[in-house]
């Protein structure tokens, strides 16, 4: 999971019309009291107020942010934008529970980042959570709608209001990928890649069998329910599909049913059952922190990973002697096409309470104006956290532990592919992301989202039930056919068929507006 130049005319006209009665031939009269005219001259002439956007996000702090921090504010300041930045790191094992407080409490930030693959944009408008920024866009935003696509923005806009602004980082078909470590899985005796579920549990449980590492090459889940299934949905007869908010799911006839209680949530909890009791997954599944799953990543200490590798550089110090085509990036029934199944996976929201939604949108505005800015944000600064290779490459310096970034802002969160540098060491498993798809198609619901207004109460009781009962079924914890019954009897007490029902009416709606 990885990445304004507005300067106002009429500033500029009154600094100009100032200096040019500077140097008027004509003596000025002098006066002891300041006239009107003088006093909004002089109003005028003084400098806009610097506005500080303080921008949440999940993740930890990296090492320069503060020297990164003060080289981005004078170089916003340089370019005429009035706004410096903040950032909140807020840890990952704690993001939902924190950011939610956050929100719920009314506390005073402005932006903050939305993974519509966790925690979906129209859950945060459901809950009032977050600011149409339509007009903020449309006066502030011009070299935004130059970078974004319009397919993009369609993910984040309802009824004629704008909830956010999507990270156009990455091409969304590669999320039905899967990345095969052919070096354990040739170790394993295993030659070829799966090509089914069972075939890949077979191939786990071999590599599992002959490994004699210290860490133990699970399947590593990142995020549970979240971004596990895109994978193994490609195995049914049914596909292509969507789960949206992670409840509801929507087929390829418009169709919307309850997640839980469908026969492909069945086989995916299956999937994982079989693996957790052959011991292929982490046995904290439910409670590792994405911290060691992340290590674990990043040293390629896998059979399979759902998605894309992730630093060639640590992958490296586990297999030393790797080629680029130890790692390839697959998919189960390759046959089949691929689907875009969401026009924007990342979006940056600006919360509801801040009182300066617009310095979000003329600070990403900036940031996308011009390879320079997007470097400073993203990279830091030059040959003291990054080196440039070539036209669009990088080489990130690390801390004395050799294995830190000294500075990075992840792309996935806030990134642009007009902008993005890529390692030019990266893995063509990882390149993919990068690279348009000319095959692909799109799901007919990628640009749907939920208003779940109406449900509100409701969304908030399943979401519950999801945590405490579902997920654990789901990652094979607790066995289906024993503990499904009582799980779903709870979805249907917090009010899951009132949801479902308000979720077709609404995709009715949306498919007749398409008409």
């Amino acid at each position: 999971m990885k990445k304004l130049s507005m300067i106002s005319m009429s500033s500029l006209l009154a600094v100009s019309f100032i200096a040019g009665c500077g140097s008027t031939n004509d003596k000025p009269v002098a006066s002891a009291t300041p006239t009107t005219d003088d006093k909004s001259v002089k109003e005028s002439a003084k400098p806009a107020e610097v506005v500080t956007l303080k921008y949440v996000l999940p993740g930890n702090e990296p090492k320069e942010w503060a020297a990164v921090k003060d080289a981005v504010d004078k170089k916003l300041q340089a370019d005429g934008v009035n706004v410096k930045i903040v950032k909140e790191y807020i840890d990952w094992g704690a993001w939902e529970q924190k950011l939610n407080l956050k929100l719920s409490t009314g506390e005073d930030f402005d932006m903050f980042h939305v993974m519509n693959d966790w925690i979906s944009l129209a859950n945060y408008i459901g809950r009032g959570a977050v600011k149409d920024v339509g007009p903020e866009v449309a006066k502030y935003g011009p070299e935004l709608k130059k970078a974004i696509p319009d397919s993009v923005w369609s993910g984040v806009q309802k009824d004629g209001k704008t909830y956010g602004i999507p990270s156009y980082w990455y091409e969304p078909a590669v999320d039905g990928s899967f990345t095969a470590n052919r070096i354990l899985l040739n170790q394993a005796g295993v030659k070829e890649v799966p090509k089914t579920q069972e075939e890949m549990l077979a191939a786990m449980e071999k590599v599992m069998a002959t490994d004699k590492g210290a860490s133990k090459p699970y399947l590593p889940i990142r995020g549970g329910l979240r971004d596990a299934s895109d994978v193994l949905h490609r195995a049914y007869d049914s596909y292509p599909f969507a789960v949206k908010d992670k409840i509801a799911l929507i087929d390829k006839d418009g169709k919307v049913k309850s997640w839980a209680e469908t026969e492909e949530f069945k086989k995916d909890s299956a999937f994982f059952r079989t693996a957790y009791q052959k011991k292929l997954t982490n046995p904290d599944i439910l409670v590792v922190k994405q911290e060691q799953i992340d290590k674990q990543i990043n040293s390629g200490i896998y059979p399979f990973l759902f998605g894309t590798p992730n630093n060639v550089n640590e992958m490296k110090k586990s297999y030393p002697n790797m080629k680029d085509e130890d790692f390839t990036l697959q998919r189960l029934n390759p046959d089949k096409p691929h689907y875009r199944m969401f026009n924007a996976k990342n979006v940056n929201a600006v919360a509801a309470n801040s009182k300066h939604p617009e310095a979000a949108v003329k600070f990403l505005n900036w940031l996308y104006t011009s390879q320079e800015n997007y470097d400073l944000f993203m990279y830091g600064i030059e040959g003291k956290t990054h080196k440039k290779v070539g036209d669009r490459g990088i080489e990130y310096l690390k801390d004395a532990d050799g294995k830190t970034n000294l500075y990075v802002q992840d792309d996935w969160m806030i990134g642009n592919l007009k902008f993005i540098r890529i390692d030019p060491n990266m893995l063509s498993a990882n390149k993919a992301l990068f690279v348009s798809d000319p095959n692909a198609q799109t799901f007919f619901a990628a640009d749907f989202f939920f208003d779940p207004t109406a449900v509100k109460s409701e969304m908030s009781n399943i979401q519950a039930v999801y945590t405490s009962d579902i997920m654990p079924i789901y990652d094979g914890v607790l066995d289906y056919d024993q503990k499904s019954k009582a799980a779903i009897d709870k979805l249907k007490a917090a009010g899951i068929d009132k949801v479902i029902a308000e979720y077709q009416k609404q995709l009715d709606a949306y498919k007749a507006s398409k008409k």
